[in-house]
């Protein structure tokens, strides 16, 4: 009760311990990775519902969002990358356990997509300013960002979403362990906050 994203920020974000090993032995291309139907059509239809919530503002848009999406893709792809292609010393072992790690690889894209949801764009300093509800809502902090993490957060986790939310986490640590890289995700993406 009253608790918001921001009570769940980890100055630490513990990255897997260690990679899992059918990632290492095995090269995975993510282009060969087929989903069932039924997880595509969600996550289809998830993207859909997330494009719709996005305001038509000047920058806090759906192009600004995919445009940061298609960023993080990049660099993702380039870290992973490195990591096939240079020793453990050049690159050192985050780019392996980034690398090896498709949930924290997903989070990341994922909060690249929904970063901005329903962003007024306005600042949040302005929203505090007008005493806007949101503003209130969330204590005068991070009042954009917790917004946007709320409302997708709460999309993803509705009914019509099961097949695609057990496509992403398959128990309650896989659940948690999503939702913590996610919150500390989109919160960072307040420049403002201290």
């Amino acid at each position: 009760e009253g608790q918001t994203a921001l009570d769940e920020i980890t100055e630490i974000i513990p990255l897997a311990k260690s990679a899992p090993s059918i990632h290492q032995e095995i090269a995975i291309d993510p282009e060969s990775v087929e989903l069932p139907t039924k997880v595509e059509e969600q996550l289809r239809e998830y993207v859909t519902m997330i494009a719709c919530m996005y305001r038509d503002n000047f920058f806090h848009n759906f192009d600004h969002a995919s445009h940061v999406l298609m960023s993080s893709h990049q660099l993702l792809k380039r870290v992973i990358r490195a990591d096939k292609d240079r020793n453990k010393e050049e690159t050192g072992d985050y780019t392996s356990i980034i690398a090896s790690d498709p949930v924290t690889q997903f989070a990341i894209v994922f909060c690249a997509l929904i970063h901005d949801v329903d962003h007024t764009g306005v600042s949040n300093a302005q929203l505090i300013k007008e005493k806007a509800h949101i503003a209130d809502e969330y204590k005068n902090k991070s009042v954009a960002e917790q917004n946007s993490l709320d409302l997708a957060w709460d999309l993803l986790m509705s009914r019509e979403y099961r097949d695609l939310q057990r496509a992403i986490f398959a128990s309650q640590s896989e659940l948690e362990r999503f939702r913590q890289l996610v919150v500390n995700i989109i919160l960072a993406t307040d420049i403002f906050d201290k």
